[in-house]
């Protein structure tokens, strides 16, 4: 007996492929057939016809790394259709975690009443199974995470000794099935390196073929330089090259996209293994000390509260340009745990009621939180957005964690990117404007990133795939949440099916199921 018959639905299969009417079968975990199934029985029969079968999402840049401790529904990024999460991106991972990188992480954990049960990479990926997500989840290393490990928050280059220990320790984590390397050259302390010792680490990523990906050093005025910067990572390393959440920031720099996606599409040409990804929104968000310099930030959070305590290292501050700028009426607050109340209003708004610059305003809400605010950052064109979209080497990712309308993941007001990411590709970018089709939509979100991450038998609807799979409806499927409003689950997803179990059930989560893996690259199948 089969476990699953999804009959008569318009099977969108991932590969860009026109779609057809057909049936899918299940047993076991994977898709058995995909055609004419009608005489086969099933436990049970999804009627699908007139929706879209189309292979779950795979969101190649997620931040979900602990968010199965706190919501095992990963409920945000389920209701969107993702069946995997890809996380450690930005230069920051859960593991491996020694020194510094340990006591950072224990001191975030804490804020949420969790506690680490894990040092290895190897260890944090059964901690996260024995969480039981409803999911699937995987991990990059992070850059910085390795950095902190072996030499803590200092801005200096790594001696011989500690170049090889990191070398070491992110070895050993790929071959406990990490899916690669990324960096936050924007982040202290991965922004302390440079382009040599990102290529020397990048050396064991190559050596086993997986992805290195990166959060470039500007995405302002040095765009081009900075895509330049890891394009040359990837030729002195021989690694492939992920450019993540790629973009243009800050109203005087709208336009360099067409430049920096001519300057990928010419190595690409050329012969270099280099992509990208994107979330379809014209805002970003990060944390609120990414108005201080890189320097400020040595030592760590305790060091730069000091540092912006004192009034001359303030006016010091102030007088330097940072990657991101200071739009303060464009710099929204999302989370601020000692102060929810800032939530959905600009540093502008917020200083002037306090009667202060915004700087200084900013260092004392920074000093308030031990380095720790959430902010939604409005610096991007929307021609900008399309424009990058439409490349067809552009994967979609939707650059948040995993949230929920209830519990300790709905606090604040996050980014809809993590509520509405896919669904709003589907909705606003392929029913309304057009952009592309829905085969082309659902290639840039299933099998391009699976094809990116070398995930085997995922992101296809055929025969021996794994049966991840996401059934909406053409006609409903969008976007929601928004800025003021964003704990929102999107319209038009109807069914998400998990290593070949249903996980979401007429829009609704399934109680207590919760079939998801931690996806191990190179050892158990994948």
């Amino acid at each position: 007996m089969n476990d699953l018959l999804i009959r008569g639905g318009t099977v969108i299969d991932g590969t860009g492929a026109p779609r057809s009417i057909a049936d899918v079968l299940i047993h076991r975990g994977h898709i058995v057939r995909v055609g004419d199934a009608s005489a086969e029985p099933a436990l049970r029969t999804i009627e699908a016809a007139g929706q879209v079968v189309a292979p779950g999402f795979i969101d190649i840049h997620a931040h979900s790394d602990e968010a199965m401790f706190l919501n095992d529904a990963l409920e945000s990024a389920l209701h969107m259709g993702v069946t995997l999460a890809v996380n450690g991106n930005c230069g920051g991972s859960s593991a491996p975690v020694y020194g510094c990188a340990a006591s950072d992480l224990d001191r975030d954990l804490s804020r949420s009443g969790l506690v680490r049960s894990w040092a290895t990479f190897a260890e944090y990926a059964d901690a996260v199974e024995r969480a039981r997500p409803a999911i699937n989840v995987c991990s990059f290393v992070g850059h910085g995470t390795l950095r902190s490990s072996v030499m803590g928050p200092v801005a200096r280059a790594p001696s011989g000794k500690e170049l090889a220990a990191m070398r070491e320790l992110l070895r050993q984590a790929l071959l406990e099935g990490a899916v690669g390397l990324s960096s936050g050259l924007i982040y202290p302390p991965s922004a302390f390196a440079d382009a040599a010792e990102l290529a020397s680490l990048c050396a064991e990523v190559r050596s086993l073929d997986r992805l290195y990906a990166s959060h470039i050093r500007n995405e302002g005025a040095g765009l081009l330089e900075a895509v330049e910067e890891n394009l040359e990572i990837g030729r002195r390393s021989g690694v492939r090259v992920q450019l993540s959440h790629h973009k243009a920031a800050g109203e005087g720099n709208w336009g360099l996209v067409e430049r920096s996606t001519a300057l990928i599409e010419r190595a690409r040409a050329e012969g270099q293994d280099v992509a990208a990804d994107q979330y379809p929104y014209t805002a970003s968000s990060t944390g609120l000390s990414v108005v201080i310099p890189n320097w400020v930030h040595e030592g760590g959070p305790s060091a730069m509260c000091l540092r912006l305590a004192d009034p001359v290292i303030l006016g010091r501050i102030a007088a330097e340009e940072t990657e991101t700028g200071r739009a303060w009426e464009r710099i929204v607050i999302a989370r601020a745990r000692q102060r929810p109340d800032w939530a959905g209003r600009s540093v502008a708004d917020l200083a002037g009621a306090a009667g202060k610059d915004p700087l200084s305003w900013a260092a004392e809400a920074l000093i308030l939180h031990e380095g720790a605010v959430d902010i939604i950052h409005h610096s991007m064109d929307e021609g900008d957005v399309r424009l990058v979209m439409a490349k067809p080497w552009v994967c979609i990712g939707s650059d948040s964690r995993a949230n929920a309308p209830y519990g300790p993941l709905s606090f604040g007001r996050p980014h809809p990117r993590s509520y509405g990411t896919f669904p709003r590709v589907l909705g606003r970018y392929v029913r309304e404007v057009g952009l592309f089709s829905l085969e082309e939509a659902v290639r840039k979100m299933t099998m391009l990133p699976a094809s990116r991450l070398h995930l085997e038998g995922r992101g296809v609807v055929r025969a021996g795939a794994w049966a991840d799979l996401v059934i909406f409806d053409p006609d409903l499927i969008g976007d929601v949440a928004t800025y003021d409003d964003p704990h929102r689950y999107p319209t038009g997803t109807l069914q998400v099916i998990v290593n070949g179990v249903v996980v979401l059930d007429g829009g609704e989560t399934v109680a207590g199921v919760r079939p998801g893996r931690f996806l191990r690259l190179g050892l158990a199948a994948a």
